[in-house]
């Protein structure tokens, strides 16, 4: 698709939005960025304020405050109804926008003459009260129009109170290019010299396969600040554990090193664990030089991460002495899915199960992928047509099965798996927490949100994979038409003035808890039968949204940032003791849950009879000796038990010997345990 399709496609789709919900056509394009700036991971969240006062050149249409690390994003909009190009100078007077209005903020009569109803009230007020806990500024112009080549950058500028602030713009080309990318997201590309100043030296230690190329260097602290400032969170996308465990926490022991003894931080640190997927070098004076990486990821070290930059942005200390020891792993994008995962797991030894074995290559989404990709969604009403939910295990899926077919095939894969139902890891984390009444936990943002599903899933499936089945699938995507559509409807109702994602995940959560009171359970699988939410539970659904919005905005006293407060448990208490009546057509869509747990058996029935299956057509399908080496390895390895011997030695012999279902579920375990305990077949 060309960029002038993409840009006409996308207008249609805001102007669409805009006359459904009879709403202008800016804060339309304004939510759509902000939304691929969350699904990006630029911006946790954000919430709409939507500030024009030309008499004053002040602007501002969202913003985020991390709370974390001090980082406010400040979000201005330039938007046209035809496709025009971003000069340096209009990039430069539209910054200009936003600066003038944070630095108006800091001034306490901005807040006191302005409304408590205007939406932009919460931000002024935070600024002016709260600054000290800024430690740096972030505009990011967003954009329907193309940027001019000529723009490189927007120098940051310096304010009066010594914060920094500095610049990004994201423009319609910039969204094309990760919309129609494979990998479904914007590359990390660092050039060292332009950027930061410096090569890096380092030196090769290992590069006798094409699988990857092993490096060694030290990373200054300024340096290792200076990246995390600029790509964030984008830098621990590979190593979820690390993201999650650490992301914005400083360890004492690191700070107080770092303060009082920055010339022992080497010694007394671990280092970083990263990998990249390219590198350019260069030979000086008989040193290798790093000159540039692609896509950078630090698996292992998310702690020491945020505790430098942390301790720098809000100490001021000083890093000139502070370095870090790196091991760097270059993996062609090739091996990424099944290298990086493992290389992460090794890395972080200190827990055994956690989210960081909760990666694409995690048994669930492979499960999970598979149903995607087996079952049929019914046609929806009127129509003929059955279509797939497609999930993507691995970010880019959806992209990479594309671009692989001719135009005509791309036509027919569209048409079975249309874009508006393709699900990420980070969706289904998102409806299943909303549905499980954990709307704070979702406020926290994708990736926390993400943590605590994968700690839960990972639990349940050690414990009994069989439920993860057919039923697990269609009632997971029936939580998925419930979330997409009251999101979508949400826009159209007049009360509405922002905090989407908030409102969207504790009106679900609020349904389930009433559900729950009445002693029943909603019939998903009628919503996964119709394709569709029935209208009289949707307008329930927007009665409970409407008391929704009141109730999180209706922050204790001390508390200016309502996106901060939908993440506190006594947010979700409130909206728990708020009473808001369910209807009587929609008690009629409840059923009993004695029902819904014999569903539930016989489709765990039905998955333990497709897990023998599966085992036996695995076992058989083993390369001929494959059992039999295991067989021999254990002789001298003495591994395995007794019992798992004998099973062993019946599969050792096929086909004179025939393993039950039962003891091909067996070899499974047998296998994984040999291979953790050092089985390798050549």
């Amino acid at each position: 698709m060309s960029l002038e399709l993409f840009y006409t496609n996308f207008m249609q789709e805001i102007y669409s939005e805009a006359e459904v919900g009879s709403k202008f056509n800016e804060p339309v394009f304004v939510e759509k960025a902000c939304d691929y700036l969350v699904e990006q991971a630029v911006i946790e969240n954000y919430s709409l304020c939507s500030y024009k006062k030309d008499s004053l050149g002040l602007k501002l249409d969202a913003w985020h405050q991390n709370d974390e690390n001090g980082v406010l994003t400040l979000i201005v909009s330039h938007y046209k109804d035809s496709l025009e190009t971003l000069t340096t100078s209009l990039a430069t007077q539209i910054s200009k926008r936003a600066v003038r209005f944070f630095e108006r903020s800091l001034d306490s009569s901005f807040y006191q003459t302005m409304e408590e109803t205007d939406l932009a009230y919460p931000l002024v007020r935070e600024i002016c009260l709260k600054s000290s806990g800024i430690t740096s500024v972030k505009v990011i112009i967003i954009t329907n129009g193309e940027i001019s080549k000529s723009i490189k950058s927007i120098p940051s500028v310096d304010c009066d109170n010594g914060i920094t602030i500095n610049f990004d713009i994201w423009d319609i080309e910039r969204i094309y290019r990760i919309d129609s990318s494979k990998a479904g997201k914007e590359s990390i590309e660092i050039d060292f010299k332009e950027e930061f100043g410096n090569y890096l030296p380092c030196l090769k230690a290992f590069s006798q396969t094409d699988e990857y190329q092993s490096y060694l260097l030290v990373l200054p602290g300024s340096l290792l600040s200076k990246l995390y400032d600029k790509y964030t969170e984008r830098l621990l996308e590979q190593n979820v554990r690390t993201f999650l465990q650490f992301k914005g926490k400083v360890n004492k022991g690191m700070r107080n090193t770092i303060i009082n003894q920055p010339n022992m931080f080497f010694a007394f640190n671990n280092g970083l664990t990263a990998t990249a997927e390219e590198i350019t070098t260069y030979e000086e004076h008989g040193n290798t030089m790093i000159s540039k990486l692609k896509n950078l990821q630090i698996v292992n070290g998310g702690q020491t991460t945020a505790s430098i930059y942390n301790t720098l942005k809000k100490e001021k200390a000083d890093l000139s002495q502070v370095f870090i020891q790196v091991k760097l792993t270059i993996v062609p994008p090739e091996f990424v899915e099944t290298i990086v995962p493992k290389i992460s797991e090794f890395a972080n030894t200190q827990n055994k199960v956690n989210a960081a074995d909760f990666f694409s290559n995690s048994p669930f989404h492979w499960r999970f992928e598979e149903l995607s990709r087996r079952i049929w969604a019914p046609s929806s009403e009127g129509g003929l047509q059955e279509t797939h939910w497609f999930y993507e295990r691995a970010r880019g899926q959806y992209m990479t099965a594309k671009t692989k077919l001719t135009p005509a095939e791309q036509k027919k894969f569209e048409k079975v798996n249309p874009k508006p139902q393709m699900l990420t890891k980070t969706d289904l984390a998102k409806f299943y927490n909303s549905w499980e009444k954990m709307p704070h936990i979702v406020s926290l943002g994708a990736q926390k949100n993400f943590g605590r599903f994968a700690d839960v899933m990972t639990e349940q499936w050690n414990k009994d994979d069989k439920p993860f089945n057919e039923l697990f699938f269609k009632e997971s995507i029936a939580k998925a038409i419930l979330f997409k559509e009251l999101d979508k409807q949400l826009m159209k109702q007049p009360w509405y003035g922002g905090y989407k994602a908030n409102i969207v995940t504790y009106t679900i959560s609020k349904f389930r808890h009433m559900v729950d009171s009445k002693g029943k359970l909603l019939d998903l699988m009628a919503i996964w039968n119709s394709q569709s939410v029935p209208a009289e539970l949707l307008n329930n659904l927007l009665d409970i949204a409407a008391k929704v919005n009141e109730v999180i905005k209706d922050t204790p006293q001390h508390v200016t940032n309502i996106g901060e407060w939908c993440k506190k448990p006594d947010c979700w208490e409130n909206v728990i003791n708020t009473y808001v009546p369910l209807k009587g057509a929609v008690e009629n869509m409840l059923i009993d849950p004695i029902v819904a747990e014999e569903q539930k058996k016989e489709a765990a029935t039905v998955q333990g009879i497709d897990n023998g299956i599966e085992a036996q057509k695995y076992v058989f399908d083993k390369i001929d000796k494959y059992w039999k080496k295991m067989q021999d390895w254990n002789k001298t390895s003495f591994v395995l038990s007794h019992k798992e011997k004998g099973i062993l030695d019946i599969a050792a012999a096929i086909p004179t010997k025939i393993p039950t279902e039962k003891q091909c579920l067996s070899l499974l375990d047998i296998e994984k345990k040999a291979l953790e305990e050092g089985f390798h077949f050549a």
